[in-house]
């Protein structure tokens, strides 16, 4: 699906924004703090519900509203079938979400029929920070390929939550064995989803980084959450002593990692900032590569300052790697561009005011 339509109100400091984006790159300028940022930020809580920087509703709601309205309309890549959106969140965290007109209860349809992928300055936390970043990349890229996955992530995350409560209050060990029946069901085919995911990811990736014509070999692993060689069912039985201990469960699906090597060390060990951040994006351009590939569909791009934190011959390698994704774009820089053979839309952005440029 791609945006044809956008409307922002009380958005951060947006008031009232209307943008008729182009199917290829729409590009949007201005000066820092200006507002190009909330533009992205609307298009991600579209999506998802929430944004990119936060999912703090009050810090998304301009200073003195009670509320946010967003509405889109996107098409098909053909253009033969059209849907609206509308996501209305209030100070009081109640929310309002409508496709076609019609109530929505969760925001995962929307999210599957337009995916988003945000690349921002802090992307460099894939390599550099915890696991948990880690896990939702590759969460991500299974929610969308694998359609039963929501289902039984919800499902695996309700399990863990009882377990963890029945641990606090030192339940028996007949209460903590009847969560884990359902911890041991939904954990394990998640974890199956993950590493077939990760398998066809890393085919992608390597065409990727051949593609960008980068220095270095990129070894990855997909690590579980216990010990590679025995079941989820013996990793919690033989776990139980020390879950008593700390009063939560220490193995699992929860604890899963991508494990990113470059020469037998971790990437982040070996590689410059600058060739961190090539990994990066090659990493998600492998993902938006994987999720046309399995589902023919493509996400929506979200580029956030990509020309200020990369030099010029890697901005070039990541604008034309996008331009071959065919996705739509939508990049913020401080001055107007052009990009070769694509199609472009520029906005320029002063004070909240959205204007597109002629």
């Amino acid at each position: 699906m791609i945006l044809t339509q956008l409307e922002i109100a009380q958005f951060r400091n947006i008031d009232q924004a209307q943008l008729t984006p182009c199917s290829s790159f729409n590009i949007l300028t201005g000066h820092n703090g200006a507002g190009k940022s909330a533009v992205l930020e609307a298009i991600h809580c579209l999506s998802s519900g929430h944004s990119f920087r936060t999912r703090k509703v009050k810090e998304l709601i301009k200073h003195d509203q009670n509320s946010f309205v967003l509405t889109s309309q996107m098409t098909d890549q053909s253009g033969k079938q059209a849907h609206r959106t509308g996501l209305q969140r209030n100070r009081d965290g109640t929310t309002s979400l409508r496709l076609d007109y019609e109530p929505l209860a969760s925001m995962s349809l929307i999210t599957q029929m337009m995916p988003v992928k945000a690349l921002t300055p802090d992307s460099h936390g894939l390599i550099q920070d915890g696991p948990s970043g880690r896990r939702q990349f590759m969460d991500w890229g299974t929610f969308h390929v694998e359609h039963s996955f929501f289902g039984i992530w919800k499902h695996f995350r309700r399990a863990l939550a009882q377990r963890n409560q029945a641990l606090k209050d030192n339940a028996k060990d007949s209460e903590i064995d009847t969560w884990d029946e359902q911890l041991i069901d939904a954990g394990s085919e998640l974890t199956d989803m993950r590493k077939r995911y990760i398998a066809d990811l890393g085919v992608q990736l390597q065409t990727q980084l051949s593609e960008m014509e980068t220095m270095f070999h990129v070894e990855h692993r997909f690590k579980q959450g216990w010990t590679e060689d025995m079941s989820l069912e013996d990793a919690l039985a033989r776990s139980r002593s020390n879950c008593r201990r700390f009063r939560t469960t220490t193995v699992g699906p929860h604890r899963a990692d991508l494990q990113i090597d470059v020469a037998g060390h971790a990437a982040k060990e070996v590689l410059s900032r600058g060739q961190q951040k090539t990994l990066i994006y090659a990493l998600h351009m492998a993902q938006l590569s994987l999720l046309h590939l399995s589902t023919e569909n493509r996400a929506i791009v979200l580029c956030d300052d990509l020309t200020a934190e990369l030099d010029k011959q890697q901005s070039v390698k990541i604008l034309t790697q996008l331009q071959k994704q065919e996705s739509q774009v939508f990049l913020t820089a401080t001055d107007p561009f052009e990009l070769p053979s694509a199609e472009i839309v520029q906005f320029s952005v002063t004070g909240g005011d959205v204007q597109k440029s002629v």
